[in-house]
């Protein structure tokens, strides 16, 4: 009586099938793991520190489920949000940006001759420096410093068709300095703006 002959299978043909069916398995997983999305905000322009941010302001975007949205603004139901410090245009925004309204401080619109220094833009941290007019019409007393520490909120568009030698720019100032601003403007002071960097770490 002839003994049936069993089928041999090749193990190395069973291990490349499961290596495969792993590898398909594991694409797979990163498939639908990048295609699990979760809305978070984004700023549509830049805030200076101090300044409010409201709803009109954010705009949704869907990141990737493997974000850490723990730390960035998901709800925007609120009516509005105040920025702790400066946020960029388009960036998301962190909730480590967000903080309660600051009564401190407040916006002065002022106008600055000539041009800004280069850097000077919104949410740059400045000094603001006046010079006081002179006894003789067209001189100025030496500059001092008036505010050692003002965020830039704007810089507020000039109108193509009315030339002008200054700039206007409006800035938070801590409420207790706003008189000494408004005084050195309104007596013809020139004021200017010089940012203020932070060191360079080695």
């Amino acid at each position: 009586m002839a003994t049936a002959r069993r089928s041999r299978v090749d193990p190395r043909l069973v291990i490349g099938i499961v290596l495969v069916a792993g590898s398909i398995a594991g694409v797979v997983g990163v498939v639908q793991s990048t295609a699990q999305t979760t809305t978070v905000y984004a700023l549509g322009q830049a805030v200076a520190a101090g300044e409010t941010i409201t709803a009109e302001q954010l705009t949704a975007v869907e990141v990737s489920a493997a974000t850490p949205t723990e730390l960035y603004l998901t709800d925007a139901s609120a009516d509005s949000y105040i920025a702790t410090r400066p946020i960029g245009a388009g960036e998301l925004v962190p909730l480590t940006a967000l903080g309660e309204a600051d009564t401190s401080s407040a916006a002065v619109v002022v106008s600055i001759p000539g041009e800004l220094p280069g850097g000077v833009g919104t949410g740059t941290t400045v000094e603001i420096w006046s010079a006081a007019a002179g006894e003789r019409m067209g001189t100025y007393d030496a500059p001092q410093v008036i505010v050692a520490e003002a965020q830039v909120i704007r810089v507020i568009e000039q109108d193509d068709f009315v030339a002008t030698a200054q700039v206007d720019v409006e800035l938070r100032i801590p409420d207790g300095e706003i008189a000494t601003v408004m005084s050195a403007t309104s007596n013809g002071a020139r004021l200017q703006l010089v940012p203020i960097h932070e060191p360079v770490q080695e």
